[in-house]
């Protein structure tokens, strides 16, 4: 079975991610894209606008900025449509002596060029991702 071109997309996405090249993931975003960040942390907000959405993903990725920092993840599942696609994507983060362990849910909207429009970023365990990045 072929996978949904979307969800294709939003793989190379996420392996852009994990290698640090955020100027492709860029590629995949419309200029216009807004991305939510649940929670009541240092993350947490609304990003508008495709640099705003790509400086909110390198703090996320570079978590505190300290070289300290450990942080996998991998992706467990991507369904997807011509509309939406929603990941589930399992993190680990090490920093400062705190560790967080939870799955994310990138809901996302897709644009009729194939771009992602729109993104909400939701985690298994919010009180533990708020008190992660707090």
């Amino acid at each position: 079975m072929t996978e949904h071109p979307n969800a294709v997309t939003v793989r190379r996405g996420f392996e852009a991610y994990y290698s640090g090249r955020l100027d492709v993931l860029g590629e995949y975003s419309a200029d216009n894209v807004v991305f939510h960040f649940a929670g009541n942390n240092a993350m947490s907000g609304t990003y508008q606008g495709r640099d705003a959405v790509m400086d909110a993903l390198a703090r996320a990725r570079g978590g505190g900025g300290t070289q300290s920092d450990v942080i996998t993840q991998s992706v467990e599942s991507v369904l997807a449509s011509d509309d939406h696609v929603i990941a589930f994507y399992h993190l680990t983060h090490e920093r400062d002596g705190k560790t967080l362990d939870v799955v994310q849910a990138l809901a996302m909207k897709v644009n009729a060029e194939g771009k992602i429009s729109e993104g909400w970023f939701l985690a298994s365990d919010q009180r533990g991702f708020d008190q992660f990045w707090s």
